[in-house]
This record gives C-alpha cells, sequence and structure tokens, in this order.
C-alpha cells in the first residue's frame, strides 16, 4: 500500500475531485448570494387606457414615473397600446406581468378626490389592473407580483399624500369612514392571465423533465461506456474481439433505446400519477422530450469520445452549469451575469423554454417553442454528426489494423514454409 500511494498518479482522483467540488461552490454560491437576488432587465408591460380630462392625463404620470433602476434591480418595460396586446404577449410569455391603466382613471380620481372633500362616505378606490403570468415559475410569478404590487402602492402614496395636503391647506378635516380610504385611494386587482388549474407543481414541471434529461444523458453515456467496454474485453479474452466501431454503434443505439425508455417512464409519472396540468397534447411533449434526451446523451457522449476518462471533468461541471442556466429554478434575470452567459449557448436553456411553451402556453412557437426547437435540433443534428464522423474514423481504423494484421500472417506463412523445408532436409 506504501508503494501505490507513493505513485503521484494515484492522488489525481483525489485532488481532481476536490477542485471540482471548489468549482461548483463557484458556480452554486453566486446564485443565491445577497438577501435578495439582483433583477436584470425584468421584462413587466404597461397599458395605458386612460382617456384623460380636459387637460389632465393621471396615466400618463404613471408611465412618465416608472422606474427602470431601483436598488440594483433593473425592469424592462414594454409599453402597449391595450390590454389585449398585453394579454397576447403574456400569453406568449414575452413578460411576466403587467399593469393595466383602465380608460376613466383620472375621471375616477377626480371623483373621488371631490368625494373625500366634501365629506361624502360613499367613496370608492381607483381601480389598477394587474395581470400575472404564472407559468413563468413560483419565482418569476412572486417578482412580477411584488413589483407591480410596488408600483401600484407608490402610485397610491402619491395620490393620497396630494389629496391631504390639498385638504390641509383648505382646513378640511376626513370623515372617520373614509379614513382607510384617503390612505389608500388607489388599489391593485390580480389576475392570473393563463388559467391554469393547481396542479401546476409550482410551474416546476418543465424544470425537472429537462433536469431528468440531463442526468440521462450524464449517467447513460458514463455507464453504458463503461458497463460495455467491460463486456468487450471479457469477449476479447475468450477469442471473440469486438470491433471499435461496432463497440461504438453499440453505445449509440443504446443511448437511443435508453432515452425511449426515460421519456416513456416520465411522461407515465408525470401524467398517468401525478397528473400534472399541460396545455399541448401528451404526443407534442413526448416527441419534445425525447428529443431533449437524445441531444443530451449524443452531447456528454461525444465529450466522452473526445476526452476519454477524462470526460467526467467536463461532463459534470457543464451539467450543473445548464442546470442553474437554464432558468427553470431561478429567472434569467435574476442571475449573474457568468451564468447567463451560459445560458445563451447551453441547450438546457431553450428545453426549459420549449417545454415551458408546451405545457402552459398551448404549444405556441412564439411563446419559445419554435426558438428552442430551431437550436435543439440544431445541437441535435451537431452532436449526432461528430458522433457519426467518430464511428467512421474508427471503422477506418479497425479496417487499417486488420489489413496490417492480414498483411503480417501472409508475410510471416512462407517463412514458416522454409523453416519448415529446412528441418526437413
Amino acid at each position: 500500500m506504501k508503494r501505490l500511494l507513493k505513485v503521484k498518479f494515484a492522488w489525481f482522483p483525489v485532488w481532481s475531485t476536490a477542485v471540482l467540488m471548489l468549482c461548483m461552490i463557484c458556480v452554486y454560491l453566486p446564485v443565491f448570494s445577497g438577501s435578495t437576488q439582483k433583477l436584470t432587465d425584468f421584462p413587466l408591460i404597461v397599458v395605458n387606457e386612460d382617456q384623460g380630462i380636459s387637460s389632465m392625463n393621471m396615466g400618463q404620470k404613471i408611465m412618465d414615473n416608472l422606474v427602470e433602476k431601483q436598488n440594483g434591480h433593473s425592469f424592462k418595460w414594454t409599453i402597449e397600446s391595450s390590454k389585449e396586446k398585453a394579454l397576447e404577449d403574456i400569453k406568449n410569455n414575452k413578460a411576466y406581468g403587467a399593469i393595466v391603466i383602465p380608460s376613466d382613471y383620472s375621471a375616477s380620481l377626480v371623483q373621488l378626490q371631490k368625494t373625500l372633500m366634501t365629506g361624502e362616505t360613499e367613496g370608492k378606490p381607483v381601480k389598477l389592473e394587474v395581470l400575472l403570468n404564472e407559468g413563468g415559475g413560483q419565482m418569476a410569478t412572486s417578482v412580477a407580483s411584488n413589483a407591480l404590487g410596488a408600483v401600484s402602492a407608490s402610485v397610491s402614496n402619491g395620490i393620497s399624500k396630494g389629496i391631504k395636503e390639498s385638504m390641509m391647506k383648505q382646513g378640511l378635516q376626513v370623515s372617520p369612514q373614509s379614513t382607510s380610504l384617503l390612505d389608500a385611494p388607489v388599489q391593485a386587482t390580480t389576475a392570473n392571465v393563463l388559467g391554469l388549474p393547481a396542479n401546476v407543481n409550482k410551474g416546476m414541471t418543465p424544470f425537472v423533465m429537462v433536469l431528468i434529461s440531463s442526468i440521462t444523458g450524464l449517467m447513460g453515456a458514463n455507464m453504458i461506456h463503461g458497463y460495455l467496454g467491460k463486456i468487450a474485453e471479457g469477449m476479447a479474452r475468450k477469442g471473440h474481439p469486438l470491433s471499435s466501431a461496432k463497440l461504438l454503434v453499440t453505445e449509440l443505439l443504446m443511448g437511443i433505446i435508453l432515452a425511449v425508455l426515460v421519456t416513456s417512464a416520465l411522461l407515465t409519472f408525470v401524467f398517468g400519477v401525478f397528473g400534472s396540468a399541460h396545455t399541448a397534447s401528451i404526443w407534442r411533449i413526448y416527441l419534445f422530450m425525447l428529443l431533449c434526451c437524445l441531444t443530451m446523451y449524443f452531447l456528454f457522449k461525444m465529450i466522452s469520445i473526445f476526452l476519454g476518462k477524462w470526460g467526467m471533468l467536463a461532463m459534470f461541471p457543464l451539467n450543473i452549469l445548464g442546470i442553474f442556466a437554464s432558468g427553470g429554478a431561478i429567472p434569467l434575470t435574476t442571475l449573474p451575469e457568468f451564468h447567463r452567459i451560459f445560458s445563451s449557448f447551453l441547450p438546457t436553456r431553450y428545453m426549459v423554454d420549449g417545454m415551458r411553451a408546451l405545457f402552459y402556453y398551448h404549444g405556441h412557437m412564439q411563446a419559445g417553442l419554435g426558438t428552442a426547437l430551431k437550436y435543439i435540433v440544431t445541437y441535435f443534428i451537431m452532436f449526432l454528426f461528430v458522433c457519426a464522423a467518430m464511428v467512421m474514423m474508427a471503422h477506418n481504423k479497425d479496417k487499417q489494423s486488420k489489413n496490417g494484421q492480414s498483411s503480417d500472417s501472409r508475410q510471416s506463412s512462407p517463412n514458416g514454409q522454409e523453416m519448415g523445408m529446412l528441418a526437413a532436409e
């Protein structure tokens, strides 16, 4: 044992694993750093349908005072002309939420102020409408709700302050029945746009399915290669050698079978056992999930072919980065810049987008499925082409090796005959 421990290379698994885990810490912790997640270009919509009165448009004042950056957060506001257009954008997953200023907003505020200043007690708060995209995941929906709620609260506080100052200047007192109305003259009503049922697993089903497809590719590529390699070695010792090309083709074939089995079993449990809600047909989800599993398997298989026994050092970090950069568990807008860079080219991000479109947005191409298919199919063809090229290279190498052995055999045969004749003489 002492002699073994003195071999420097024997310590490679120890320090390489330690370094790899250190890298994982550097990937994990920045995502959860700080007391709150910083938002970057968080997409929201504002609709101003306020008709205004005379020369005053209070809805436009809300538009003018929208904050794009606050406390380290940045928001990407999109101005739409109507509530219907905002609903269409949310149903196509273009934004996480919207705030709608009604057409009678200015008129209602003037009437409310008049009611409070005349001492009437039948006034009602002015309404703003908040629309939420509940298909974006629990965290994204919560962030959108809080951000739009903060806008409504800020508007209400500003209106309340203005009315109180006007009443103080005129020496007016608010009636006890209207105190709460004066403190909150503007209120927001919240509605979920997609109308999804309760069993959406907090919007995490698409992420979990992509997570499983990634792990399937990682484990499948390594386990199939390891087990078939050992079996091939045993066959070679028994006098039944298997060519490198045939071994590689067998690994790829078993990877395809694995993808079909995992996809079938997964969807059986997701829909048959857990009854998860979905808006697109199960067959469309099945085919997309199968494409994801195959793409991830061929990705990790390609890495395994190129890096051999060192492949795991690249595959494991790539798998973790893909999971965090997918935007499935945590919205992309809340991730550090490092993770958003990886999200732009790693396939898992597009897989989550496509899966979300199928589960929550009726499989609309505009909701992210079109872009997802474009990228994932491109990745799949590229990875498959590389693996096929490696099979051809292995086949040519096997052929050259076989020809070399045949040539050596023919050269040794005459020499054997000559030696036999000399021995006979």
